[in-house]
């Protein structure tokens, strides 16, 4: 009973506040939390029970053409009555109202708060688990399409910050393109028909390659046509570190392939692994082909990480993702960003 009181205070709460804070976001604190973290606030008895196991099975489903095992989300949890000062501002929340006091039973999604700027939040009531199940039944794309897009969204204006202009205006004036370089890369290697930026670490190296070829139909968008230009031109492109060492696409385990809109464009999204034929290096890729309709060419934005060992790949491949959806072309219609 107690828990059911906590929880109808804080929706009482929340609803009060959000029509007060409309105006008034400029004077709330910045979101608190890491990249890819989502705060669930749930009873403890649904939390360890089949409700939580089942929105746990969502939120921490493994990320598809990783070389390790690695949550989509790394999840925090707490009660409601947790739920209280900085907790309050953390990026993305999951508020589950679950009870016979639930009122309203379905699922609502806030892109603005009476908490912290720019926060997430997805409030989820039911009367019954068997009402919550069907929720996460009927939601579980959405949860997860709300909660990517807002992390890019977060990505995008991250980036702006520390855009590098001279980078953006070579990459522009090279691919008659526009897109958002942030000022960590490097240029590691550029020529007529090829472009290679970077980010190094002593642990770690984060890429971008720029590259193009025709279309000549609708077969160039197949997943066969785009592979085989990728390997054809990584390998004299992007050598590796030994003698006749190169990087190629990792065949022995299946690449996706997804068609998609970006910026008004058309465009395949493929993710796969990549290694270095002829050596041990190897890790994750994210493959954007950008349809350039005005120019009858296919503009490739290819990006890859290497991390070794480390199962801590996902934030990196995020913002290669969130760069790659900055494409933009003259002639592209786009309605708002």
């Amino acid at each position: 009973m107690k828990a059911l009181k906590f929880s109808a205070l804080i929706l009482v709460t929340f609803a009060i506040s959000l029509a007060s804070c409309k105006n008034d976001e400029a004077h709330m604190p910045n979101v608190m939390g890491a990249l890819g973290e989502v705060l669930v606030i749930m009873e403890d008895h649904f939390r360890e029970g089949p409700e939580g196991d089942s929105l746990m099975a969502i939120l921490k489903q493994p990320i598809v053409a990783l070389p390790q095992n690695e949550a989509l989300f790394t999840v925090l949890t707490t009660p409601h009555r947790g739920f209280t000062g900085t907790m309050r501002t953390y990026r993305s929340i999951i508020l589950v109202n679950l009870g016979p006091n639930a009122e309203d039973e379905g699922i609502k999604y806030f892109s603005t708060t009476p908490y912290a700027k720019d926060q997430s939040l997805i409030q989820i009531n039911a009367k019954t688990s068997e009402k919550f199940f069907e929720i996460l039944s009927q939601e579980e794309i959405r949860i997860l399409s709300y909660l990517l897009r807002r992390e890019r969204n977060r990505l995008y204006s991250s980036y702006k910050t520390i855009a590098d202009a001279s980078l953006s205006e070579m990459v522009k004036n090279q691919w008659e393109v526009n897109m958002l370089i942030p000022n960590t890369m490097r240029k590691a290697a550029s020529t007529g028909k090829f472009t290679w930026l970077s980010y190094e670490t002593p642990k770690l190296s984060q890429g971008m390659m720029i590259y193009s070829f025709d279309y000549i139909g609708e077969g160039t968008f197949s997943r066969e046509y785009i592979l085989n230009k990728r390997d054809s031109i990584l390998r004299y492109n992007v050598p590796g570190p030994s003698d006749g060492s190169f990087m190629t696409t990792e065949k022995q385990l299946p690449v996706t392939y997804k068609r998609l809109t970006i910026n008004g464009h058309e465009a395949i999204e493929m993710r796969g692994l990549w290694k270095v034929e002829g050596d041990l290096m190897g890790g994750p890729f994210l493959l954007f082909a950008h349809y350039d309709k005005t120019n009858n060419r296919v503009l490739v934005t290819d990006g890859y990480v290497y991390f070794p060992e480390e199962p801590k790949k996902r934030n990196y491949m995020w913002q290669l993702e969130t760069l790659f959806h900055t494409v933009t072309f003259p002639g592209d219609n786009i309605e708002g960003k």
